[in-house]
C-alpha cells in the first residue's frame, strides 16, 4: 500500500497485489494475489483509480489511470482496465468509454477478460486481436456464493 493511499474497513489485501499512490478502497474489497490498482501523484487535478464497497478483483487484474469500480462489481483475474479501455456490456448491448476521462465499471458488473479482432489487412493476415474486456452478466446469487468463502474469512 503506497503513500497517500485509502484502505477502508474489512478490505482484503493479498499477497504481491499493489494498492498505488492515492488509491480510494472501499469497503469488504478483496484484491486477490497479484492485483495492481494504479496510483496518481501528478499531475494534481489527476483522478485516482477507485474501488467502492464488495468489489472483488481477481489475481493478476489491473487498474490504472483514474478507473472508477463501483460497488459489488467483480473483476476476473487478468481483467486490464485503463482509460483507454473499452469495456463491452454483452447484457446492456453497450460499450462504455471514459467520455469524461475515468472509466467507470457499472455497480454489480461481472467483467471477464475478453478479445476482438484486429479489423485491417494487416491484422486479419495475421489473425491478430486486442484486449476487450467483457460485462458477461451483473451480479446474482450465483455471483454470491461463488465469493461467500470471503465473507467467512473476515
Amino acid at each position: 500500500v503506497n503513500v497517500g493511499a485509502y484502505v477502508d474497513a474489512e478490505t482484503m489485501i493479498d499477497s504481491h497485489a499493489l494498492v498505488g499512490s492515492c488509491a480510494q478502497i472501499g469497503k469488504r474489497v478483496h484484491l486477490s494475489a497479484a492485483a495492481q490498482v494504479g496510483g496518481v501523484l501528478e499531475p494534481i487535478n489527476a483522478t485516482p483509480v477507485i474501488v467502492e464497497d464488495d468489489v472483488f478483483v481477481g489475481g493478476n487484474a489491473g487498474l490504472y489511470e483514474g478507473c472508477i469500480v463501483r460497488e459489488g462489481a467483480v473483476l476476473a483475474a487478468g481483467v486490464t482496465l485503463t482509460a483507454s479501455t473499452r469495456l463491452y456490456d454483452l447484457v446492456e448491448e453497450t460499450v462504455h468509454t471514459a467520455d469524461d476521462g475515468s472509466l467507470d465499471v457499472p455497480a454489480g458488473a461481472v467483467v471477464i477478460p475478453g478479445s476482438r479482432s484486429v479489423d485491417s489487412a494487416f491484422g486479419r493476415e495475421h489473425g491478430l486481436s486486442l484486449s476487450a474486456p467483457v460485462i458477461v452478466k451483473y451480479r446474482d446469487a450465483d455471483t454470491d456464493a461463488a465469493t461467500a468463502l470471503e465473507d467467512s474469512l473476515r
